[in-house]
């Protein structure tokens, strides 16, 4: 027999018992069985899928290799630092960096091959300020830096030297440019490349002081130090690199340096801004790095590889390592990067128009 003395406390008062109060009763026992039944589930069920959504959550990044672009020959100031960065970063993850060259079209072809690169933190580039000459040049590239990069952090610097043939009678740039406004089209000066960072700082200093030269584009600096070297032609816009132990033997005479401070690694030379051309007081056109990511990479990647890269840069042996290739490291984030990018766009929108040049 059931015991049904439960049912007693819920009787009328007449004493007889409830068939409503015996049914309630019966209800809530049988949902307390139900609602144990149900957690019994719950618990199986976490306990069978916690592995497999465990399994599924993405792993820390970076869980695989990561390359990156340089959209540059082999040899030069951007390779250098990209193979720098790439050993750095290397160490820092645990994972190989793999620096990729992609030359060609001024830079165009590695960005490009970076724009339609998945968003995954997985491909970037270390790219230049010839990126915005690009777009000054030519408005309809398949590519758009701000709509189709990410910007991740400013890097590092390298300032361009205007040399001369110790035959060059003038020792500044005052006296450099006077001479220019007495003779126009009697000197040439040598560039690294149309459309260069170099080709664009002296054609900015032109449109600044009203001095003419004859550009001769070469492909690459070297070859343009060969012809200074050679007295085939008088000047050049020289990187750093390539130009500062040309003058330290003597070969060549600096001008200036396009910097906006005088350079620590070579202290006697003037910058354009010290000239005492009104025109030039603010004169600045660096080669400056940065690192990009194609657009929709996710915010916290973004913000890994910038705290990383950031760690990097600030540690002596980077710095000495940058510095022995005549680099200036940089410690900007992804706004200061997009800021100079922007700058750098304006100022060479200037230039083409001024000089008119045109890549076929």
């Amino acid at each position: 027999m059931p015991d049904l003395r439960p049912f007693a406390r819920e009787s009328h008062p007449d004493g007889e018992h409830s068939v409503s109060a015996f049914s309630a009763v019966l209800q809530r026992r049988s949902s307390r069985g139900v609602f144990k039944g149900v957690v019994g589930s719950l618990i199986a069920f976490v306990a069978v899928a916690s592995p497999i959504l465990h399994a599924q959550s993405p792993a820390p990044y970076p869980s695989k290799s990561v390359r990156l672009i340089v959209p540059f020959s082999a040899g030069g100031a951007s390779d250098i630092m990209g193979r720098l960065l790439g050993q750095k970063l290397s160490e820092t993850w645990g994972r190989q960096v793999i620096v990729e060259n992609r030359p060609g079209a001024g830079g165009n072809i590695g960005m490009e091959a970076v724009s339609r690169a998945a968003p995954d933190g997985y491909t970037l580039v270390l790219m230049n300020n010839a990126a915005a000459s690009n777009a000054a040049l030519n408005p309809k590239l398949s590519f758009d830096v701000l709509r189709d990069f990410v910007p991740i952090a400013l890097v590092a610097s390298t300032p361009m030297v205007l040399v001369a043939n110790p035959g060059v009678p003038a020792k500044s740039l005052a006296e450099l440019t006077s001479l220019l406004k007495r003779s126009p089209g009697k000197y040439t000066y040598g560039s690294c490349g149309l459309g260069g960072p170099q080709h664009f700082a002296t054609e900015l200093y032109k449109y600044r002081t009203g001095a003419f030269i004859v550009h001769a584009p070469y492909r690459g600096c070297s070859q343009a130090a060969a012809d200074i070297l050679g007295s085939q032609i008088e000047l050049a816009m020289l990187s750093t690199s390539v130009a500062i132990p040309h003058v330290k033997t003597g070969k060549m005479q600096a001008i200036a340096t396009t910097a906006a401070k005088r350079l620590p690694s070579a202290p006697d030379i003037p910058t354009f801004r010290e000239s005492g051309i009104d025109t030039l007081k603010d004169y600045d056109f660096d080669i400056w790095y940065g690192m990009m990511a194609p657009a929709g990479t996710p915010k916290e990647i973004i913000a890994k590889i910038q705290a990383d890269v950031m760690a990097i840069l600030k540690k002596p042996d980077t710095m000495q390592a940058m510095a022995g290739a005549g680099i200036e490291s940089l410690t900007g984030d992804g706004d200061d990067l997009l800021a100079l990018y922007k700058t750098d766009v304006e100022k060479s929108q200037i230039v083409v128009k001024f000089a008119n040049i045109k890549i076929n």
